[in-house]
């Protein structure tokens, strides 16, 4: 039974990546912001997401990189053109602006609609 609810959260999590990589992988994927809803009311924000996500907020204090510039250009820039500008992967960027995403929709709505309102 329990390989089963392993299996169940992988599958369920490999769907929502593939859905994240086909939204997130077009430029200026705010452009799109209905699919970005979705997927944002579908995902789960587990604990680990949190602490990785707050990891991630530290580098980029010590980086002197605005968390919402690079949340903004993940959804904006092409790959090649993000991982340029950043040297960071794009993959697990786009996953960390989703928990963002997430998170800034459950906790300040205003600010996530003024997120997603300035690719339209």
């Amino acid at each position: 039974m329990k390989n089963n609810v392993i299996d169940f959260i992988s599958i369920k999590n490999k769907r929502i990546n593939e859905q994240l990589h086909k939204v997130f992988s077009k430029a200026n994927s705010l452009k799109n912001a209905e699919e970005i809803h979705r997927l944002v009311e579908e995902k789960t924000v587990a604990v680990q997401d949190h602490k990785f996500f707050l990891a991630f907020l530290n580098i980029l204090e010590e980086q002197k990189i605005e968390p919402v510039a690079i949340f903004r250009d993940v959804l904006k820039l092409p790959k090649h053109q993000f991982e340029d500008k950043y040297m960071m992967n794009w993959d697990s960027v786009v996953q960390l602006c989703f928990t963002f995403l997430a998170i800034i929709k459950e906790s300040d709505p205003a600010q996530y609609e003024q997120f997603i309102s300035q690719g339209s």
